[in-house]
C-alpha cells in the first residue's frame, strides 16, 4: 500500500510539471501548510465541540451518571484488606516453602522466594520462618460490621486489618469460612456503617454491564466495568462447588473478595479469580454469585458453620464412551452415578450404580457438576424426588438427603482428602522428602490445614506425620484409618527437617 501511494504521488507530480512546461506548480499540491493544518482542525474542533452538547450523545451521559452512582454509593461500603500470615521456621537448605494458602497458583511468582521476609537466614543456621502479607478485598454487608470476603483472602492468617475507604485502619476477626465455596465472613468493631444492597444474581443475563470495585495492587477504590460474560460457569477447578459469572470488567491480585455490581449498585458477585497466562488480568475474571454469597453469609451467622446436603454417590457426566456402556441414546442429559457408598442416603433410597439421573426435584440435571450442587443447597433431613433413567427406562426414586460431613466424603473418595481433623495428608514420596531436607521418607505429608482445625496454628503445611497413638502411618488411608480408629485425646508424632515433635489431640 505504501509503495502504491508513492508511485500515485510521483505521477501526479510529473503530470503537473509537463502540463506547465516542466516547472512545478507547488499551488496545486493538496497537503496543506502546517498553519493551514491547524487552523482545520480547529474549525472541525469547534463543530465537534457543538455538537457534544446535543442529544446524540444523551444515552451515554445517562450511562455515565449511572457508573458514577454505583461508585459514590458502594465507596463507603468497599474495603481493604491486609492477612498477615506467619509460618513457622524451616530448616536451612530446605527449598519447599510452606503452602501459602491465600494466593493462587497464578500470582505465587508475585510472593515468590528472595523476597523481603521470606527465607530469611537467623544467626542459628535455620530459615527466621515466613511471614507473608496479602492483600485482598471486601464489601460490607452489616452496619455493625461484618464484611464478605473470599476464604482465600484470610484463610491461615494470624492477623487481619481491614482499611476503610476514609482511611481507618481496623483490626478483623473471622467469624466462619467455607473453603468449598470461597466465601468467608469476618468482622470489625464499629456501627453506623454503610451495607452494600445484596442482589438477585439469577437474574444476571450474558451482556448486562457490572461493576468491579477493590484494590488491585493494593490501589484501593479501584473501579472497573464491564458485562457479564457468561453465567454458571462450572467446572473451572476453582472451588468445590464452581458455578461462576464470568466477566470481562477488569479483575487483577487484590481485586479477590470485593463486589461485583448490577447498575443498580446491588452486589451480584464476590470476585474471586481471573484466567491468566501471565499472573494479570487477560479479560477473563469469575465471580461467586451472590445468591451463593448470601446463603453462605446467612448460614455462618444463624448457626457458625455452613451446612451442605449429602447423597453418598460418586457420579460423573454422560461422554459417548459412558453412554454406549450404560445403553443409553449419545444425546441424553444428566449425570450418571458410578459408585454407591454402602448405608449412605442414595443406597437407602434405591439407587444403583449405572443409573442416569435426569431430574431433581422437577429441575433439569443437566451435568454432574450441577446435579452435586443440587444435593448440596439441600437441607439435610429433606426428601428429594429423583427421576432417573435405569437400564434405559425412567422411574421415579426418593431420597432423604443427610448432612455432608468431612468423615462422610472422605470414607466416599477414599479417606485420603480433608479428615474430621480439618486436615489434608498426601503421600510422601522420595522426591518430596529429599527437597524437605528429611531424612527418612515414612508418614505422610501435610498440605493444607484448615483453619478450624484442632491442629491450626499446632501443625503447617510441609511438616510430616509418621505416628498416630504410636501406630506407624505410611499413607493417606492408614493415616485415615488410624484416625478413626482411636478416642480422644490422640497423640500425632510430627517430624520437620529440623526437629521431631509430639502433638495431643485433646
Amino acid at each position: 500500500m505504501i509503495r502504491s501511494l508513492r508511485s500515485f504521488v510521483g505521477y501526479s507530480v510529473l503530470a503537473t510539471a509537463a502540463a506547465v512546461g516542466g516547472v512545478i506548480l507547488w499551488e496545486g499540491h493538496s497537503a496543506l501548510s502546517p498553519s493551514q493544518a491547524y487552523a482545520q482542525q480547529a474549525e472541525n474542533a469547534t463543530v465537534a465541540r457543538n455538537g457534544l452538547q446535543s442529544e446524540a450523545i444523551a444515552g451515554a451521559d445517562l450511562l455515565s451518571a449511572a457508573f458514577r452512582n454505583v461508585a459514590k454509593s458502594l465507596k463507603p461500603s468497599v474495603v481493604s484488606i491486609k492477612s498477615v500470615v506467619e509460618q513457622r521456621p524451616m530448616a536451612r537448605g530446605s527449598r519447599r516453602n510452606p503452602q501459602i494458602p491465600n494466593i493462587p497458583p497464578e500470582f505465587r511468582k508475585f510472593f515468590g522466594e528472595g523476597l523481603p521476609g521470606f527465607g530469611l537466614e537467623t544467626p542459628d543456621g535455620q530459615s527466621g520462618g515466613m511471614r507473608q502479607e496479602g492483600t485482598g478485598s471486601g464489601v460490607i454487608v452489616s452496619s455493625n460490621g461484618h464484611i464478605l470476603t473470599n476464604n482465600h483472602v484470610v484463610e491461615g492468617a494470624t492477623k487481619l486489618e481491614v482499611q476503610m475507604s476514609d482511611k481507618r485502619v481496623l483490626e478483623a476477626k473471622v467469624i466462619g469460612t467455607d473453603p468449598k465455596s470461597d466465601i468467608a465472613v469476618i468482622k470489625i468493631e464499629a456501627t453506623g456503617l454503610v451495607a452494600a444492597p445484596i442482589g438477585d444474581s439469577s437474574l444476571m443475563q450474558v451482556g448486562d454491564w457490572v461493576i468491579a470495585i477493590g484494590s488491585p495492587f493494593e490501589l484501593s477504590q479501584t473501579v472497573t466495568s464491564g458485562i457479564v460474560s457468561a453465567t454458571n460457569r462450572d467446572d473451572v477447578g476453582i472451588t468445590a462447588y464452581d458455578d461462576f459469572i464470568q466477566t470481562d470488567a477488569a479483575i487483577n491480585p487484590g481485586n479477590s473478595g470485593g463486589p461485583l455490581l448490577n447498575l443498580h449498585g446491588e452486589v451480584i458477585g464476590i470476585n474471586t479469580a481471573i484466567a491468566s497466562r501471565s499472573g494479570g488480568f487477560n479479560g477473563i475474571g469469575f465471580a461467586i454469585p451472590s445468591n451463593t454469597a448470601d446463603l453462605v453469609l446467612k448460614s455462618i451467622l444463624d448457626h457458625g458453620k455452613v451446612t451442605r446436603g449429602f447423597l453418598g454417590t460418586q457420579i460423573g457426566d454422560i461422554t459417548p464412551d459412558v453412554a454406549k456402556k450404560i445403553g443409553v441414546p449419545n444425546e441424553t442429559i444428566g449425570a450418571v452415578i458410578s459408585a454407591v457408598a454402602k448405608g449412605g442416603p442414595a443406597d437407602k433410597g434405591g439407587l444403583q450404580p449405572g443409573d442416569v439421573v435426569t431430574g431433581f426435584n422437577g429441575e433439569k440435571v443437566v451435568s454432574s457438576s450441577r446435579l452435586r450442587r443440587m444435593v448440596a443447597s439441600v437441607a439435610p433431613g429433606t426428601k428429594v424426588k429423583f427421576d432417573i433413567l435405569r437400564n434405559g427406562k425412567p422411574t421415579t426414586i426418593q431420597v432423604v438427603i443427610e448432612e455432608q460431613t468431612d468423615e462422610k466424603l472422605a470414607a466416599m473418595q477414599g479417606g485420603n482428602t480433608m479428615s474430621a481433623l480439618g486436615i489434608v495428608v498426601e503421600s510422601l514420596t522420595q522426591d518430596v522428602a529429599k527437597e524437605l531436607g528429611l531424612a527418612k521418607e515414612d508418614g505422610v505429608l501435610v498440605s493444607e490445614v484448615s483453619r478450624d482445625s484442632p491442629l491450626f496454628g499446632s501443625v503447617q503445611p510441609g511438616e510430616v506425620i509418621f505416628k498416630v497413638n504410636n501406630q506407624p502411618v505410611s499413607t493417606p488411608e492408614e493415616f485415615a484409618a488410624a484416625i478413626g480408629a482411636n478416642k480422644l485425646p490422640i497423640r500425632l508424632d510430627i517430624r520437620n527437617a529440623t526437629s521431631e515433635r509430639m502433638v495431643l489431640i485433646k
